[in-house]
């Protein structure tokens, strides 16, 4: 099997660096929570995504655009894996992490560049539109969101990201019908930042600021929308702590809509 290299172009901008601090705990037996560069593996229809850690490889998922549920990783920086491990057959080559969340690292790694040739034998799990731009997909499919009909919506992020992907910023749409269609409430938007506990005990920070980014944005977009009669902003600066099961949850914006 031969490995491709190449030096990938980046859109990403470097914004901190990462703190790693030695833990005694570890993630449960079956969750693998690592860092590594992300691998591209071709095949016939569209690409795959995979990571390897202590020589294993794993599959994130395929490479598909915008409006997917996941989106890929990228070459030319490392990623954050937090998964579970799904029992049963491998996936172009790798084991499944299932559920997974991949977030890209702001740093910019140009060793994280490998693109591994189709092979007979590995394919890629089924897209839910085919390759190619999103124009000649047959339908439009619908992304929900985190839920927003009650009074907290939650919108969770990568780590050290504020980027919001599609399926949050549609969830801020939905959640501005509903309180356009009723009378305008008061909202509080609170901004999180996260730790994450890895396989190897070590626990990655992000970095300080980004629950005030965060929550800057989400508040900033709806104060914009104009359906709140106000819109209270502010961030808790002290990292949640992590525990390797559900951390990626701890990464988050909360928006409440208080009572008149």
């Amino acid at each position: 099997m031969t490995a491709i290299r190449f030096s990938a172009s980046v859109a990403f901008v470097a914004c901190a660096s990462i703190s790693m601090a030695q833990s005694g705990l570890r993630p449960p037996s079956n969750h693998r929570n690592f860092v590594a560069c992300p691998i591209v593996r071709d095949t016939k229809t569209v690409p795959c995504w995979l990571a390897e850690s202590n020589g294993q490889t794993y599959y994130l998922g395929i490479q598909q655009d915008i409006s997917a549920d996941v989106y890929p990783p990228q070459l030319g920086h490392r990623v954050l894996v937090e998964g579970v491990v799904k029992p049963g057959p491998a996936l172009c080559g790798g084991d499944v992490l299932s559920p997974v969340h991949v977030s890209p690292l702001p740093e910019i790694d140009r060793a994280c560049s490998t693109v591994l040739p189709a092979e007979d034998g590995i394919d890629a799990p089924p897209a839910s539109r085919g390759p190619g731009p999103a124009a000649t997909h047959a339908g439009p499919r619908t992304y929900a969101g985190p839920p927003t009909d009650g009074p907290t919506v939650v919108i969770p992020f990568d780590f050290d990201s504020d980027f919001l992907p599609l399926r949050n910023t549609t969830a801020l749409e939905r959640l501005a019908t509903r309180l356009r269609a009723s009378k305008k409430a008061r909202l509080e938007v609170v901004g999180y930042r996260a730790t994450t506990l890895l396989s190897n005990g070590q626990r990655l920070t992000e970095v300080a600021g980004i629950a005030e980014r965060r929550a800057a944005k989400i508040g900033g977009m709806l104060k914009d929308l104009h359906v709140a009669e106000s819109v209270a902003i502010r961030a808790v600066e002290a990292p949640e702590r992590a525990n390797g099961v559900d951390d990626p949850n701890r990464r988050r914006v909360v928006i409440r809509v208080l009572a008149k």
